[in-house]
């Protein structure tokens, strides 16, 4: 083979090459392609909305605790140990129904004697009665006596020495007459103070019972059998359950805003499908200089499942202002994170964290994460749509309900 053929062979080979790289290169190039075009997923059936700043209500927002309106710290007026506690905390009591039983010995034997000493003087006045009637008779008997010897004395037919004797005896007896009259006092006034004392006993003696003072539920119990008891020593504390107050902690901006009578929005967080209607019942005329608040009571309805120690929140109305909320639905949690869907002008879907600030209806205000105009996905459902194609166009924004 000639050195011109060789080098034509060379040529044609490495040409050959050439164009098998060129044509792999191509085919890559290509492959590449459809796989980009695969992976960039069409969601359908997404309602995309531009979001718009709105006007909402201003409220002011002030932490608070459900309390009874009545509250009362039962405690013992007898010393003695307690024998029985009839409650618990959280049962419900009646007015008048026993909380605890003291022992009530030494009582009963107290009220036994008072009695004793009451009936004793009763019959001190009965014998005291006696004593005044027959002293009564005894002096009625010299009075007519005297009367007659006087008469005989005018008619010089008694002697002086007979007139005296009639004279001292008469003195006497009316003596006898006001001193039965005045036994009879004093048997009459020991006879009122036994009583008096007598009814006394009876009543410390009931103070053995510790008894509910009005109808509510025992919020706090600090006795057990066995203890020694002693009177203003708190046993139980009971509250009214009939009517309930969010005692509420408002900032000092809060005195020319909120008046006595004013109407507010309560939300309990044991209760977090209900908002409740109160009115101000009670409020500081001014803030404390150390914590600049100052305290408002807002009577609540009854409404069931209310009871006291609910942590809640009472909202007062001062304006409007501007905010931006999106519907409940749009929301997706991810763990700790909450975050929205939003459609860049592309067409593609982001997922974006959010700060959410008040909840309003079945909105929730955006704090940051969003801005005004930005396409949100409002049905975004439990699929995953991050990186993916929106299929529809966002329409124009508005309010949501």
């Amino acid at each position: 083979m000639s050195l011109t053929e060789r080098v034509r062979k060379t040529m044609w080979q490495q040409m050959r090459l050439v164009l098998i790289a060129a044509a792999v290169f191509a085919a890559s190039c290509g492959g590449g392609n459809d796989t980009t075009s695969q992976k960039v997923e069409v969601a359908q059936g997404l309602h995309v909305q531009k979001m718009q700043l709105q006007n909402v209500a201003d409220e002011l927002e002030a932490p608070g605790s459900v309390i009874a309106v009545s509250t009362a710290q039962v405690a013992a007026r007898a010393i003695g140990t307690v024998l029985q506690v009839a409650v618990r905390e959280g049962d419900t009591v009646k007015r008048g129904q026993v909380l605890a039983q003291l022992d009530e010995r030494e009582l009963v034997s107290r009220q036994s004697a008072a009695q004793a000493g009451a009936q004793g003087a009763t019959a001190g006045v009965a014998q005291a009665t006696k004593a005044l009637a027959a002293a009564q008779a005894q002096a009625d008997v010299m009075k007519k006596t005297y009367d007659r010897y006087s008469y005989l004395k005018e008619q010089k037919s008694v002697s002086p020495q007979e007139f005296d004797e009639i004279t001292a005896k008469q003195q006497a007896a009316q003596a006898n007459l006001e001193q039965a009259m005045a036994g009879l006092r004093q048997a009459e006034a020991g006879a009122s103070q036994a009583e008096s004392e007598a009814r006394a006993a009876q009543d410390v003696a009931s103070y053995a019972r510790v008894v509910a003072p009005f109808d509510g539920r025992v919020i706090r119990r600090t006795v057990e059998p066995g203890s020694l008891v002693s009177p203003g020593i708190p046993l139980f504390i009971v509250g009214d359950t009939s009517r309930y107050q969010l005692e509420a902690t408002l900032p000092a901006e809060a005195l020319t805003i909120v008046k006595k009578n004013a109407i507010a929005r309560v939300e309990l967080d044991a209760l977090a499908d209900k908002s409740l209607t109160g009115k101000v019942a009670e409020i500081e005329a001014g803030a404390d200089p150390a914590s600049h608040t100052l305290k408002a009571r807002i009577d609540l309805p009854k409404e069931a499942g209310v009871q006291s120690g609910m942590f809640g929140r009472a909202f007062f109305p001062r304006g409007e202002r501007r905010a931006l909320m999106v519907p409940v639905t749009a929301l997706v949690n991810r763990g700790q994170l909450r975050g929205i869907y939003v459609v860049d002008d592309g067409g593609l879907v982001h997922w974006r964290v959010v700060t959410l600030g008040k909840p309003l209806g079945n909105q929730v205000e955006v704090l940051s994460g969003l801005t005004d105009g930005d396409a949100v996905v409002l049905n975004p459902g439990s699929q995953e749509l991050d990186g993916k194609k929106s299929g529809v166009a966002p329409i124009g924004g508005g309010k949501h309900s």
